[in-house]
């Protein structure tokens, strides 16, 4: 019987170590390895097994323990504050038509995007981006019917995941591309109520090349610091809420979608495993005075990935 507990306590004391270290590099805002980005996007599923262990230990008296467990929960809850309690946003000028703007990863082995296709046809967003656009995914794309509602296009299709493509109802003129290791579509789009600056974006992954990973999120959060028009940033950005580099993209006054409408639990990724999706690396971002108003996921054919339509508005002056 002693020994049963002390193995417990055992196992206990390396879920709290654990979280704790994880709960420490979140305070600390340090995301450096890619062992340590992985772990900070489980960081949810942390919070439950902290509690648990929190409550076995309250039960068995081992108060040490019971303390220790305590307050990294207690430090995980607070970073999700902002999560269960979201910031409300500005109010949008009542005459705003309102923009409706998709983000789909297609994943650059997709034989299903003929399907995806006849989906957005039903959809019919106004603005698409996508991402891992490759040559054959833009053949297939500019011979369907869908084509024929976009006529202003931007495309760089390529091989495997860095490809990208911005499809749009409205004018679109691309301007520079950003300092990035992988391509941005930056784009000032003549909306239904006024100029907007839209970029695609899509970093590489933490685990493939995380020192690029991070500079592009970097980069991406000063060129929002620069804009001076109504700004939508959305696109897989391959990381969550729970990377401290992706809270300091936020940091220059940028709103998550998800998060805004309270949906910053739901996750986007990945779709074509037998394991549920678990973690949210697709956003839509907010910011110089445009407001969502609504955001809606959905399945997309042939993706690891779900897709998402948000609808933005200018916020009143």
């Amino acid at each position: 019987m002693r020994r049963g507990r002390q193995i417990a306590e055992l196992i206990g004391w390396s879920a709290v170590a654990g979280m704790g270290a994880v709960m420490l590099s979140q305070a600390a805002g340090v995301d450096g390895t890619r062992a340590l980005s992985s772990a900070q996007a489980l960081t949810p599923f942390g919070i439950p097994i902290v509690v648990g262990v929190a409550a076995g230990a309250v039960w068995r008296r081992s108060h040490t323990l019971a303390v220790a467990s305590a307050s990294v929960g207690i430090a995980a809850l607070l970073l999700a504050a902002p999560i269960v309690f979201p910031a409300g946003q500005d109010p949008v000028r009542a005459d705003a038509a309102g923009l409706r703007a998709a983000s789909i990863n297609l994943l650059y082995s997709n034989p299903s995007v003929d399907l995806l296709a006849d989906d957005l046809l039903r959809r019919d967003p106004d603005v698409i981006v996508f991402s891992e656009y490759t040559v054959p995914h833009q053949q297939t794309l500019l011979a369907h019917a869908l084509a024929d509602r976009y006529p202003y296009r931007i495309d760089h299709a390529l091989r495997g995941a860095g490809g990208m493509a911005m499809w749009s109802k409205f004018p679109l003129t691309e301007s520079s591309q950003p300092e990035t290791s992988r391509r941005v579509i930056e784009a000032d789009l003549d909306g239904p109520d006024g100029p907007i600056l839209v970029l695609g974006v899509h970093p590489p992954t933490p685990i493939h090349d995380h020192d690029a990973w991070s500079a592009d999120l970097d980069a991406l959060g000063d060129r929002a610091g620069d804009a001076a028009v109504p700004t939508l940033m959305i696109g897989d950005f391959n990381a969550s809420y729970w990377n401290p580099v992706f809270r300091s993209l936020l940091d220059h006054d940028l709103v998550d979608a998800h998060i805004a409408h309270g949906r910053g639990w739901s996750p986007s990724w990945p779709t074509d495993e037998l394991v549920p999706p678990f973690v949210r690396l697709d956003h839509a971002l907010t910011g110089n005075g445009l407001v969502s108003t609504d955001v809606d996921d959905f399945e997309v054919p042939g993706s690891d990935h779900a897709g998402f339509v948000v609808t933005v508005k200018p916020a009143e002056n």
